[in-house]
């Protein structure tokens, strides 16, 4: 009898992790982005949202929206929403440049760059298991606390001689049909092909895109120390 209880006492945070990340494969994530110049200066804060379903990710500013989807080839397709105008355009994978690492899109941080992180403790369990990594790049310090059974950044800092940026967690719920819908909102957008607004002059939305050119980061803004965008970043 006492192998029996032991033996599900070891099985059940592996059974509660498994549990937790089913659960919240939908996701509204409210952060805040804070971006200090100086420690006796006032700092810049925005806001942004991360939704997420298991094979569709979009990082919701004010006004502009950072979608990719995982196509079945595991390619990734960005779409970007100008809520206002409730206009889009959409990308192919091949006019994606570089390599697209779905982990970076979908929880903000990269599983290869958490990785590259030593950890220096974790505290709780099953969905609320927290893991404190830090990494040293130069004079660059990032620290990133990470829900690792939500696949979440809890608070990531990144510490600059010039500058400090700090990205929170304000808020979170699961909620699939708040989520869904949202998507559907968006997926209800005039889009128009990347390839296709040259030709499209005469549209005063795609004319206007065409003089102000493209925002290449997403709304979080995160890069480590070679630049390479830890957020949401990606270019055209």
């Amino acid at each position: 009898m006492k192998k029996i209880i032991l033996s599900l006492v070891l099985i059940s945070p592996l059974a509660s992790a498994a549990q937790c990340a089913l659960d919240n494969q939908y996701v509204q994530a409210n952060y805040q982005v804070s971006k200090q110049a100086a420690p006796n200066m006032l700092a810049q804060t925005e806001q942004f949202t991360l939704w997420r379903t298991p094979h569709q990710v979009a990082e919701q500013g004010r006004e502009l929206v950072e979608m990719w989807q995982q196509l079945s080839n595991q390619q990734i397709r960005p779409i970007r929403y100008f809520q206002t105008q409730q206009r889009g355009i959409e990308y192919q994978p091949s006019e994606v440049q570089g390599q697209q690492d779905w982990s970076t899109k979908y929880q903000l941080v990269s599983d290869d760059f958490i990785a590259k992180m030593t950890l220096k403790s974790e505290q709780g369990e099953g969905c609320e298991q927290l893991q404190n990594y830090q990494l040293v790049q130069g004079d660059t310090k990032i620290e990133l606390a990470w829900l690792v059974n939500k696949k979440l950044v809890s608070s990531m800092r990144i510490s600059k001689p010039q500058v400090t940026q700090t990205l929170t967690l304000a808020t979170v719920r699961f909620d699939k049909a708040a989520v869904l819908q949202q998507f559907a909102s968006w997926d209800s957008y005039q889009t128009t092909d990347y390839a296709d607004i040259g030709d499209n002059e005469g549209d005063p939305f795609l004319a206007k895109m065409i003089n102000l050119g493209f925002i290449e980061h997403g709304a979080s803004g995160f890069y480590d120390a070679s630049g390479k965008a830890l957020g949401g970043g990606h270019s055209h």
